[in-house]
């Protein structure tokens, strides 16, 4: 492998795809090295972005933050992801699994207009600190000079068109399908979008009635949106002008994209990661709609954080003390580990994210359901009215 080392970078690219991945399509730009392979409707599926260096001294770790940051600035996170990130240079090729750090891209602090390139950026490093345990975890390393056949059969194993044709979902990468699932199903639904999402129907809510189905009738009553067979429908007891008709929406192409998409995947994925998938829905919310409705999702770092902040402000019994309502709640992550459930009142903008709050009580969320209501605490009215009747207890909003 003496050779590669004096090659320049395109030329080490062009020589890597011809020793490594020659049954493969390949092209690059942003992003470096892009690694797909066609699948008929489904256009060609991404199964490796890389980030290239000429030499034998770059460092893996800070090339795979730069991929990163890469992906996050021009947005390709919003579309079909790979399963593997990678990094190379002429003397190593590192793999990493692209679930493994895929919730970066859905914090709200990182700072994506920063030029990747540049690795003395604070962004750069505060991402670097931040990953970097789990890049020593992660990442699948491999030398070209010792471990040349062992990459090779890495690639065979990992990327080949018989794994991707019979693809299981769940919850690492159901994302990454709602975004081929926009490209290839979305449009041959006969809807108005534009209307819809103003009255907060989201093409969110037709992919998960389509992934939690099976025989292609979606097998929980307790989404926004249902499949039944070759139209969905608006769950009646959640229609927007309360009534009991049954709205529908069909298929323009007579559901043959629908077919064809879903003849690919597996579904519904196991049912260990059923509640992940519809708690995370705010992951499949573009990020426009996100940031206008304040949609982000609440680690759990975050809710242990909260409560130890309640009860250093308020003492260690704030909540016998006081109620606690979460005005903005999304899926009342929030919430998580309180004990006085009769105290405890949340509020969200979607009746969507209000019926996956609900259906974590039935699976044993310690919360009431006459206390989880629809409300936009931005436009909707206050009424400042106390119940005298509702004991002594104080307020805390």
């Amino acid at each position: 492998m003496q050779s590669l080392l004096t090659l320049k970078e395109e030329k080490l690219k062009s020589k890597i795809k011809d020793l490594y991945f020659k049954d493969f399509n390949y092209f690059g730009d942003k992003i470096d090295f892009c690694i797909t392979q066609n699948l008929g409707i489904l256009g060609e599926i991404n199964l490796l972005w890389a980030e290239a260096k000429n030499g034998k001294d770059s460092c893996i770790y800070e090339s795979f933050i730069q991929l990163i940051l890469t992906i996050g600035k021009h947005r390709y996170n919003t579309q079909q992801m790979p399963k593997f990130l990678g990094a190379f240079d002429a003397q190593k090729f590192a793999f990493l699994p692209y679930a493994s750090i895929q919730e970066i891209f859905y914090q709200n602090d990182i700072d994506w207009s920063v030029t990747p390139s540049n690795h003395k950026t604070s962004q750069f490093l505060s991402l670097l600190t931040q990953l970097k345990p789990t890049l020593e975890k992660e990442i699948i390393l491999f030398s070209y000079e010792n471990q040349s056949k062992e990459l090779s059969s890495f690639i065979t194993s990992n990327l080949t068109t018989d794994e991707i044709s019979k693809y299981e979902i769940d919850k690492n990468n159901f994302v990454s399908v709602y975004f081929k699932w926009v490209e290839v199903v979305k449009d041959t639904i006969s809807i108005d979008w534009e209307r819809a999402k103003q009255v907060g129907i989201l093409d969110a809510d037709f992919y998960l009635a389509d992934l939690l189905s099976n025989e292609n009738s979606t097998i929980t009553d307790k989404l926004y949106t249902l499949l039944k067979g070759s139209y969905y429908e608006f769950n009646k007891k959640l229609t927007l002008l309360g009534t009991q008709s049954n709205e529908i929406a069909s298929f323009k192409d007579s559901q043959k994209a629908h077919q064809k998409f879903w003849s690919i995947y597996q579904r519904p994925p196991r049912e260990e990661f059923w509640s992940y998938i519809i708690e995370r829905r705010d992951l499949l919310v573009a990020q426009d709609v996100r940031e206008r409705k304040g949609a982000f999702f609440t680690p759990k770092i975050w809710v242990q954080k909260s409560q130890e902040y309640l009860a250093k402000a308020l003492g260690e019994d704030w909540q016998e003390e006081y109620y606690i309502w979460d005005c903005a709640g999304g899926t009342g992550n929030l919430l998580s580990g309180l004990s006085n459930p009769r105290n405890i009142f949340c509020s969200t903008l979607d009746q969507a994210d209000v019926d996956v709050i609900k259906e974590r009580i039935k699976n044993g969320a310690n919360l009431f359901e006459n206390h989880i209501f629809q409300f936009d605490f931005l436009n909707d009215e206050f009424f400042d009215t106390t119940n005298a009747s509702g004991g002594g207890g104080h307020n805390c909003f």
